[in-house]
């Protein structure tokens, strides 16, 4: 037998993965690339609160814009009080912060697993954040947000 054409059937497919930040808000979760998160802390003073959900906070020497994306959903508004702040930045180097309840999680998902969104539900008025839906190993949907979108939701 010439071993030079060996069947390449047990030979696993590596699917690429990423590494994504984890949280979650009232019944819906999101998840944003961990490569774009500076901190996450677990002490913060938010000042000067808008209608628009957007108020300020000291980040080292900094004042910053703190964001919180639980307008995003009717089923994201979660009244518990934030007591952790991740800490991001935009593409442009500027940083902001988004507050969540619980401690984020770490999550490392296969690009198999991201999905688009279905036609039909983007017709619903979807905020422009939302960028991919992600099906997680429990069988729960997450939501992926495009942070510059989450910033600027201008189409």
């Amino acid at each position: 037998m010439n071993r030079r054409f060996r069947s390449k059937r047990n030979i696993p497919i590596r699917i690429p993965t990423q590494k994504l930040l984890c949280f979650q808000l009232g019944n819906e979760r999101y998840a944003i690339p961990i490569d774009r998160v500076l901190h996450v802390l677990n002490e913060f003073t938010p000042h000067g609160a808008l209608e628009s959900d957007r108020s300020l906070v000291k980040y080292k020497d900094e004042i910053i814009t703190l964001i919180y994306p639980s307008k995003l959903f009717v089923t994201s508004r979660d009244d518990r009080e934030r007591q952790y702040l991740i800490v991001c930045t935009l593409k442009e180097g500027e940083r902001f912060a988004i507050p969540v309840p619980e401690i984020p999680t770490v999550l490392e998902v296969g690009e198999d697993k991201f999905g688009e969104v279905p036609e039909l539900y983007q017709q619903a008025n979807l905020p422009a954040a939302i960028e991919k839906v992600i099906q997680s190993s429990d069988n729960n949907i997450v939501f992926y947000l495009n942070l510059d979108k989450l910033v600027n939701p201008t189409p």
